[in-house]
């Protein structure tokens, strides 16, 4: 019996300049992610009411929280928020 990995949100954001880095800078650090809503948060001129969310795996989240955390405002406005999670404030403000 294989053992399915569960995930766990760790950002989201309507910004998909901050996926493009979130991305490289997981990819690069062998974190195990998807981007959920990638490509649907957005057609043409359109938003819609969900943001991009990045969920890693249970076992590597608090490691994914400790990185964001030191690249905290180097890109987007990204924030943690009291549950551990990161919004860009945009998200924050909708919310």
């Amino acid at each position: 019996m294989t053992h399915e990995p569960q995930f766990k949100e760790v950002f989201k954001t309507f910004n998909p300049a901050d996926i493009a880095f979130i991305k490289s800078l997981l990819e690069d650090n062998g974190v195990v992610y998807y981007i959920n809503n990638e490509n649907v948060t957005s057609v043409g001129n359109l938003m819609f009411a969900e943001p991009m969310r990045v969920m890693v795996e249970d076992s590597q989240y608090e490691s994914v929280k400790e990185l964001l955390a030191q690249f905290q405002g180097s890109f987007g406005t990204f924030a943690p928020r009291d549950d551990g999670v990161v919004d860009d404030e945009e998200d924050q403000v909708k919310s």
